[in-house]
C-alpha cells in the first residue's frame, strides 16, 4: 500500500497539475501491481471541484496567504497561521502518508511543515521560471524539487532539483478537430482562435477580445473562456454588440463567437483540436499544454503591475521556441489581427507549430508519479 498526499489549491495552475500526477500515480501503481491511496488537501471550491471530478478524496485546509504587499487582509490572515499549523499537524498524524506532493501556493505551506515535523518526506513541484514566495519556503523543507524550467535552477539547491517540464494531462491532446468544430457549432471552412484567460480570466485580454470582436468575425471564428468573474460582463456586452446592428455584424457574431466561463476538461480538448491559434496569459500550465498540442500562440503576460514578472518570465522562455509576445501595454486590436494574420501564412504557421511543440516534455507528471512512488 501507497499512500499520497496532494497539497495545493486556488487557481488552475495548482490544481491541474496535481490531478496530472494523480492520474500518471494510478496508471503506474496499476502496471506496477501497487496498491494506491491518494488524498488531495487544498484551499477553494476550484480545487474542491477538481477532485470531485478526479475521484480523489479532497479536505479543505485552513489557509493562511502569503502577500508580499501591504493589505489589511495580512492582518486577517495572520490569525490563521496558528489554527493552520494544528490543522496540518493534526490531519497529517491521522493520515500519515508515504510522501506529500505540493503544487506550491499558500495553502501548502502549513502541510509542507506539518510534514517535516512528521518525517513523511516531501515532494515539491515550481511551475514559473521565478518561484513564488510559499514555494521558496517549501522548497527549503523539501526533500526533492521538481521545476518546469532550468531558469528556476538558482532559486534552488541544485542536488535535489530536476527539470522536468509541467505536469499537465496528456488526454488534452488527440482531439479531432471536425468533431470539436461540430461540438462548438463553428464551420472547417474557417480558422478559429481560441482565446484563454486561465481559471480565472484575464480582463485585459478579455477588453481586447471586446474592442476587435467585429474585426476578428469578419474574417475568423472565436471560442472564447472569459472567466468565472467576467462572463456576465462579456456577454452583456457582446449582446450590445449584437443589438446594435442585428442585421449586419451582429449577426456575423452570433455565427462565430462562442462565449464560455470556463472549460472543462472535454470542451479544453476539444477546444484545443478546433484552434488554428491560441491567444493565453502566461501560466507555466497554459503553455505547455499548448506545446503539447503544436499550436501557434499568441502570450499575453500579466504586467508587473499586476504580478511578480513570473508571467513574463515565462513568457520569454516560451518566446525562444516561436511564440509570439505581446505585452499588456501594447495591446491593441490592430496588433492582435497583425500577428494573427502573420501566424496564418503557409509558410510561417508549420514552421512556428513545430518550433512550438519542441517546447513540449509531456512526461512531466509520469517522472514525478515515479519517484513517488520509489
Amino acid at each position: 500500500m501507497k499512500r499520497i498526499l496532494l497539497v495545493g489549491g486556488g487557481s488552475g495552475g495548482h490544481v491541474f497539475p496535481l490531478i496530472a500526477v494523480a492520474n500518471s500515480l494510478r496508471e503506474r501503481s496499476r502496471q506496477d501491481g501497487i496498491e494506491l491511496e491518494l488524498q488531495l488537501w487544498g484551499d477553494g471550491d476550484f480545487a474542491k471541484l477538481a477532485a470531485q471530478r478526479a475521484n480523489i478524496p479532497f479536505r479543505p485546509l485552513i489557509a493562511s496567504k502569503l502577500r508580499r504587499y501591504f493589505s489589511f487582509l495580512n492582518f486577517i490572515d495572520a490569525f490563521k497561521l496558528i489554527p493552520s499549523f494544528f490543522q496540518s499537524m493534526w490531519l497529517m498524524f491521522w493520515y500519515m502518508p508515504d510522501a506529500v506532493f505540493s503544487k506550491g501556493g499558500y495553502a501548502a505551506v502549513m502541510p509542507a511543515i506539518a510534514a517535516k515535523i512528521h518525517s513523511v518526506p516531501v515532494f515539491t513541484h515550481e511551475s514559473d521560471s521565478t518561484p513564488g514566495l510559499a514555494n521558496r519556503i517549501i522548497g527549503r523543507l523539501a526533500d526533492k524539487i521538481f521545476i518546469s524550467f532550468e531558469s528556476s535552477l538558482p532559486y534552488y539547491k541544485r542536488s535535489k532539483t530536476e527539470v522536468v517540464g509541467n505536469p499537465i494531462m496528456k488526454e488534452l491532446a488527440g482531439g479531432d478537430r471536425l468533431a470539436a468544430l461540430n461540438l462548438f457549432n463553428l464551420s472547417p471552412e474557417r480558422k478559429t482562435i481560441l482565446v484563454l484567460g486561465g481559471s480565472q480570466g484575464a480582463r485585459r485580454i478579455n477588453e481586447a477580445i471586446l474592442e476587435s470582436i467585429v474585426q476578428l468575425t469578419q474574417k475568423y471564428q472565436i471560442i472564447h473562456q472569459a472567466g468565472g468573474s467576467q462572463f456576465k460582463k462579456m456577454g452583456e456586452e457582446i449582446e450590445k454588440y449584437k443589438a446594435e446592428n442585428e442585421a449586419g455584424y451582429g449577426q456575423q457574431i452570433a455565427a462565430s463567437y462562442r462565449l464560455y466561463s470556463f472549460l472543462d476538461m472535454e470542451q479544453m480538448k476539444s477546444a484545443y483540436a478546433a484552434a488554428d491559434v491560441i491567444i493565453a496569459r502566461g501560466g507555466a500550465g497554459l503553455l505547455f499544454e499548448i506545446a503539447l498540442i503544436g499550436k501557434p500562440a499568441i502570450i499575453i503576460p500579466l504586467s508587473l503591475d499586476s504580478s511578480r514578472g513570473d508571467q513574463i518570465a515565462n513568457a520569454a522562455e516560451f518566446a525562444k521556441y516561436g511564440a509570439s509576445i505581446i505585452e499588456e501595454s501594447n495591446l491593441t486590436p490592430h496588433m492582435i489581427l497583425n500577428r494573427i494574420e502573420f501566424i496564418l501564412k503557409p509558410e510561417n504557421y508549420s514552421v512556428i507549430s513545430e518550433k512550438i511543440r519542441s517546447f513540449a516534455k509531456p512526461d512531466a507528471a509520469d517522472i514525478i508519479a515515479s519517484k513517488l512512488l520509489s
